[in-house]
């Protein structure tokens, strides 16, 4: 996204704040979670931390995604849309307060809402998937976020299962995790699939016929742009 971003890449039908919302709502869940379930007088698992610095720059992200795409064009959406977030995340976190302790059904259900937004967090990144594939666009773009995923699944998967064979309980970031490695595959795969040797490869994203037809026909349905940017 912040690639785009530089080289002037952006186009707004094609990016998505799906990916990155999933990033940030899976290190607040996990952080906040891991953060009141600590049992009086032990510390906090330093791995936890991780989660810490993914909600806080997944939060960059989102503020800089609500700037760039809502706010400079509209205002009072950007206002609207960063102050649901706010309020959304300043909910859950009550939630979280005055439920989890250790080990009790709260912590059970946060745990698996967080391999929800742990596994969804590995679509595209900034990109719209549905996008991408309607259009059968090879982009190039999403191999970052696709490779330096699939090092993060790995390693946390290797992890996971080293603390389940060790006495822990980790079957739910086993399982975010294998998911997680099959998505990052799925995009390399979906790359190199809709990769065509041709000179309409070297176009960027909206100068392509195919872009072109999909803003035409968009425009002739009279759509609101914020429906397709969102998966």
């Amino acid at each position: 996204f912040v690639i785009q971003l530089t080289n002037n890449a952006l186009k707004q039908e094609r990016v998505s704040i799906f990916g990155l919302l999933c990033m940030y709502s899976n290190a607040f869940v996990y952080f906040w979670t891991s953060f009141y379930k600590v049992e009086e007088g032990k510390d906090i698992d330093p791995l936890d931390f991780c989660n810490l610095a993914g909600f806080y720059v997944g939060f960059i992200y989102l503020a800089i995604y609500i700037y760039f795409i809502h706010f400079k064009n509209n205002k009072t959406r950007g206002i609207y849309i960063f102050a649901i977030l706010i309020v959304v995340s300043v909910a859950v976190w009550l939630i979280i307060l005055f439920t989890v302790k250790p080990g009790n059904v709260w912590d059970k259900i946060f745990n698996w809402l967080g391999v929800v937004f742990n596994v969804c967090e590995y679509f595209p990144l900034g990109f719209s998937i549905l996008y991408l594939l309607r259009n059968r666009i090879s982009e190039k773009y999403t191999l970052f976020g696709a490779f330096f995923g699939m090092l993060n699944t790995v390693t946390w998967e290797i992890w996971a299962i080293h603390a389940q064979m060790t006495g822990g309980d980790l079957i739910h970031s086993i399982c975010a995790n294998i998911l997680g490695i099959c998505l990052q595959i799925t995009q390399f795969v979906l790359f190199f699939v809709f990769r065509k040797d041709d000179p309409e490869d070297n176009k960027s994203v909206g100068e392509r016929p195919e872009d072109i037809d999909f803003e035409l026909e968009k425009q002739k349905q009279n759509e609101p742009e914020y429906m397709h940017e969102f998966i």
